[in-house]
């Protein structure tokens, strides 16, 4: 009777993985797709890099505020998703602009840039687009894969 039990366990934490990578895959797509959408609203085009980056940077947004509702205020994960944006673009700018010359994009002409890959305007910005971020992945965590549904307060 114990082995059954053994197994029944097994399976369940087998199912529950690959739930998971399931769950950050599907995230993954919708922040890959959402960011290229955003830069082609914004700019006109994008680049195949920017699905990449977006996706993994969605998926690591909503990773952050872990599985339970940690008490941070939606403006304190909006900051920490603006700054989590920023650092993948920095890092993804490193790669893909300064090393592979790909010229995907070029913050040097913007006011207190980093190596053009960033900038405090564009950062600013990020913060809001983290927000909406913050709101989206929620959501969707809520709705479609039966997790605690979000509760906020702004401060």
């Amino acid at each position: 009777m114990e082995q059954g039990n053994t197994q029944t366990a097994a399976l369940a934490i087998q199912q529950t993985r690959q739930d998971t990578v399931l769950e950050h895959l599907g995230m993954w797509l919708v922040g890959g797709g959402l960011y290229c959408l955003l830069e082609v609203a914004w700019r006109g085009w994008t680049h195949w890099t920017m699905f990449l980056a977006g996706g993994t940077l969605f998926l690591l947004i909503g990773l952050e505020r872990g599985k339970q509702q940690d008490g941070r205020s939606l403006l304190g994960r909006a900051v920490l998703a603006g700054m989590t944006i920023t650092g993948g673009e920095f890092l993804t700018g490193c790669i893909v602009n300064l090393w592979l010359h790909m010229n995907v994009w070029d913050y040097s002409d913007q006011p207190y840039n980093l190596l053009g890959q960033i900038s405090l305007p564009a950062s600013l910005g990020w913060c809001a687009v983290g927000m909406l971020a913050v709101l989206l992945y929620d959501l969707l965590d809520w709705y479609l894969f039966g997790e605690e549904r979000p509760c906020y307060h702004f401060l």
